[in-house]
């Protein structure tokens, strides 16, 4: 029982791992030819906004993917590739098995310089969440990502996953319960075999000492009592001894199945 219990926990842990999600944070994008802003300065962005959603989610339930993972998961096919750029943000998240996506664009409005990042969940493509906002500059965009991205990434840690983290803890709860109510019971159970066990033993004990007696009378006898009463005289001494090791046999067996019942339950 205790090996079978320990094993049970390794599958546990073992589901757990596997229950982590994948959050792919894909690159921002400018809309605007009129944009300034060089490609080391869009992907420190990005890299800002990954490293938030690495802050936020915590990562023993969500694995964030990196600039290289998303890279390595790009199909080698130049026409795939080309297919898949063409493709929508919640397309590419699920040809790289994200349960969650993130797209992001960075234009302009008049003077200003504007963000907007949306989440995903891509088995349905619902949307979870987004960011619009303005800013004069770029140093703005950095902390608009900053205040803004624990929020969205918040939207990830939804009403129905809590929900559904609630009902597994129901079961939890509930599944303690039967294995507390079906230790109480072997319990019981053991303590009435334990019980029933005792009182057999002790009619064999009793049986026993009548059967010595019995016997002691029976060779007391006298040579003037006829056959007939030495064959009842020897057959109630017998009857006891019957009686004895049927107590015994069946008291000893009752014992050793709540011994049992006790040490495996």
């Amino acid at each position: 029982m205790k090996y079978f219990k320990f094993l049970l926990m390794l599958l546990l842990v073992a589901n757990t791992v596997q229950a982590a999600k994948t959050l792919a944070v894909l690159e921002l994008i400018t809309t605007s030819e009129e944009i300034d802003m060089s490609i080391s300065e869009i992907r420190h962005l990005t890299d800002e906004f990954r490293n938030q959603a690495m802050q936020t989610l915590p990562s023993e339930n969500y694995t964030v993917l990196t600039r290289d993972n998303i890279i390595s998961l790009i199909p080698k096919d130049p026409k795939e590739a080309e297919r898949l750029s063409q493709s929508s943000a919640v397309e590419i998240g699920r040809v790289m098995n994200a349960e969650y996506v993130s797209q992001g664009n960075i234009g302009k409005f008049g003077e200003l310089l504007t963000i907007s990042i949306e989440i995903y969940e891509t088995k349905n493509g619902k949307l979870l969440g987004s960011i619009v906002m303005e800013s004069k500059d770029m140093m703005g965009l950095l902390a608009v990502i900053r205040e803004k991205s624990p929020e969205l990434f918040g939207k990830i840690k939804s009403e129905p996953e809590f929900a559904e983290f609630k009902n597994v803890q129901k079961v939890q709860n509930v599944q303690s319960g039967i294995s507390t109510q079906k230790s109480n019971t072997s319990f019981f159970v053991a303590v009435g075999l334990d019980v029933l066990g005792s009182v057999a033993l002790g009619y064999g004990i009793y049986q026993h000492i009548n059967s010595n007696k019995l016997y002691d009378d029976y060779k007391k006898m006298s040579q003037g009592n006829t056959d007939d009463e030495y064959d009842k005289a020897l057959k109630k001494a017998n009857a006891a001894q019957q009686r004895r090791n049927i107590g015994y046999t069946v008291g000893s067996a009752l014992l050793a199945t709540g011994i049992a019942v006790h040490i495996w339950f």
